[in-house]
């Protein structure tokens, strides 16, 4: 068979989810790719389910490490891909059968570096769908624009088909949380052309224990510190677009500071707290100039300026009803 896809996907305690999954992907209409399932130390049946299939199916492929988290599972993942082209699917969402044929027809009649369907997100009481609009086209410059505004497409990568020839050195960081904000943006400034339709195809459910929810649970500054590396990149070889990314770096900053104030032990994440303090001050002159900030929040980032203290006091008096 003639792999044109290598569609990867890290397996870790989605027992309940794992069937659905495979079964979807499976099911594609597109059928010239190869399945590899990371069984990232999974400590329930998900490494015999995935040997199951691959008993019954020659394109499913399972490799079983320690558990290391979903980038190293993925990067394991692309050390051994060898389609034209890569995709992700986390193993507790499902994809709709034309999903790969629907990307590999647009990479491949538009001549593009990666191909954005849409996605459904399915939260436990409500269905919310992404974007319906109709093929658009971008050069790099337009495609890092998008993804930044992340209006059309943004830097997840389930919802995309990339040449796996742009990842030769590219990998996901290990250890982090924002792991496809820290990688997508350096993906797309290797790009000639970026697609996008929006034709919801992905199936992503929206529940508790997903890494984003657990990032916010445990008051991580990962992101904070992944668009301060972002920033640098972009002033360098996009430097028009430095806001876009100091209006992430400014919103991140001060949602993981309210939360350390509102904790309750504030002394447990001291550190964090005033290292993103610095950190957001030393891009104040950029963020007190974003149109996009409202004047309570500028008056905030003021604060904070004069000493992270005072934007500490602050937060209290709001949350007391004391300050509106």
């Amino acid at each position: 068979m003639n792999t044109k896809i290598s569609i990867i996907v890290p397996v870790y305690k989605v027992e309940q989810y794992l069937h659905k999954c495979i079964d979807s992907i499976l099911a594609q209409t597109f059928k010239e790719f190869e399945l590899i399932l990371i069984n990232d130390g999974s400590p329930d049946r998900c490494g015999e389910i995935c040997e199951a299939y691959a008993k019954k199916d020659t394109r499913v492929k399972v490799i079983h490490k320690e558990n290391g988290g979903q980038a190293s599972a993925r990067n394991m993942g692309l050390d051994i891909a060898c389609g034209k082209y890569v995709g992700f699917v986390d193993s507790d969402d499902w994809i709709e059968p034309d999903m790969y044929e629907l990307l590999y027809s647009l990479c491949e009649t538009y001549e593009c570096d990666i191909a954005n369907c849409t996605s459904k997100i399915h939260y436990k009481d409500r269905l919310k769908i992404n974007g319906t609009h109709s093929l658009i086209i971008h050069d790099k410059k337009q495609a890092m624009k998008e993804m930044l505004k992340g209006e059309l497409y943004d830097e997840v990568v389930w919802t995309k088909l990339i040449k796996r020839s742009l990842l030769e050195d590219i990998r996901f960081p290990v250890g982090i949380t924002y792991e496809d904000t820290a990688f997508t943006y350096k993906l797309i400034h290797k790009c000639n052309k970026v697609c996008c339709i929006g034709s919801p195809k992905y199936n992503y459910i929206k529940h508790e224990g997903s890494t984003m929810d657990n990032a916010v649970k445990n008051i991580k500054i990962d992101a904070v510190l992944v668009y301060e590396e972002m920033y640098k990149f972009i002033s360098k070889y996009y430097s028009e677009l430095t806001s876009l990314v100091v209006l992430k770096l400014s919103n991140s900053s001060l949602v993981v500071l309210r939360m350390i104030v509102e904790n309750g032990d504030f002394n447990q994440h001291k550190k964090d707290y005033y290292k993103v303090a610095m950190i957001l001050n030393s891009y104040f002159n950029q963020t007190i100039k974003l149109n996009y900030l409202p004047r309570n929040v500028k008056i905030l980032l003021a604060a904070l300026r004069v000493h992270p203290k005072i934007y500490k006091f602050l937060i209290g008096f709001i949350n007391k009803g004391w300050l509106i």
